[in-house]
């Protein structure tokens, strides 16, 4: 690559990243997945914690999740950058907050 083709490909790349698109990305909806079906597995179909950590796992599996079962709420976090929660509503099952 000559060096006057990598400043035309990073400011390409650059660009792409501005572009309007779609606005969510993998990382957030991973997390917000995760939040939302960890706390249906658990308080809707009221399986083991064990079992709905299989049942949400993905690959690669960059959400982790908190339970507070008292509340019926999971709050789950990926990369360290991206979070989301969801609760249990007796009405709606599992809903974002």
């Amino acid at each position: 690559m000559t060096r006057r083709a990598l400043p035309v490909l990073v400011a390409l790349a650059l660009a792409a990243c501005n572009a309007e698109a779609y606005d969510n990305n993998d990382a957030e909806l991973a997390v917000r997945q995760k939040a939302k079906e960890m706390c249906s597995c658990l308080f809707v179909m009221e399986l083991t914690e064990q079992e709905c950590a299989a049942w949400t796992r993905v690959s690669p599996n960059v959400a982790k999740a908190t339970i507070d079962r008292q509340n019926k709420r999971v709050h789950a976090v990926a990369l360290g950058f991206w979070a989301a929660d969801a609760r249990f509503d007796g009405r709606h099952g599992c809903v974002h907050d």
